[in-house]
């Protein structure tokens, strides 16, 4: 099983969007929609977590309580109790914690808190079927060449 660093977005260093606490919720509402994603990191100025903003956030927080999203920074609404992972966190614990936790993004962090990566449950699946399907050619590969290997063998035993 892959592990968060064996993820194509952390492997090769991806940009991710990101905002800080006094950014404004419809700026981030805006960027999101615009980069078809569902959540982004807040960091401070040394890129450490703070927070992150969610459709969820935006819709709870701010749109349902009549609050305009325009006078509305992220510090209000975004979420500060997060869940994150490190880059050695394994794939299959990466989707159980989402699963139990009914989140679809995960900050990848390092042991100072500062975001590496911010990656989705769609990062993680991709990188798992990726990996099963290396699997799968692998073994087709192996049993194709043992009972090769036997069969040249014998061939040249007679």
């Amino acid at each position: 099983m892959p592990s968060i660093k064996d993820i194509k977005k952390i492997k090769f260093n991806e940009e991710f969007i990101f905002f800080k606490a006094d950014s404004i919720v419809s700026e981030i509402a805006d960027s999101m929609s615009l980069k078809n994603i569902g959540a982004v990191p807040i960091l401070d100025d040394d890129n450490t977590l703070q927070g992150v903003v969610s459709e969820r956030d935006i819709v709870r927080k701010c749109v349902k309580n009549g609050r305009d999203p325009d006078l509305v920074p992220a510090l209000d609404i975004m979420t500060t109790e997060i869940i994150t992972v490190d880059l050695n966190t394994s794939a299959e614990i990466a989707i159980k914690i989402m699963g139990e936790n009914n989140i679809r993004h995960l900050p990848v962090v390092d042991k100072d808190n500062r975001l590496i990566n911010f990656i989705s449950h769609r990062d993680l699946i991709s990188s798992v079927r990726s990996s099963t399907r290396l699997n799968i050619i692998l073994i087709a590969f192996i049993c194709m060449i043992i009972p090769s290997i036997f069969l040249f063998n014998a061939f040249y035993k007679l």
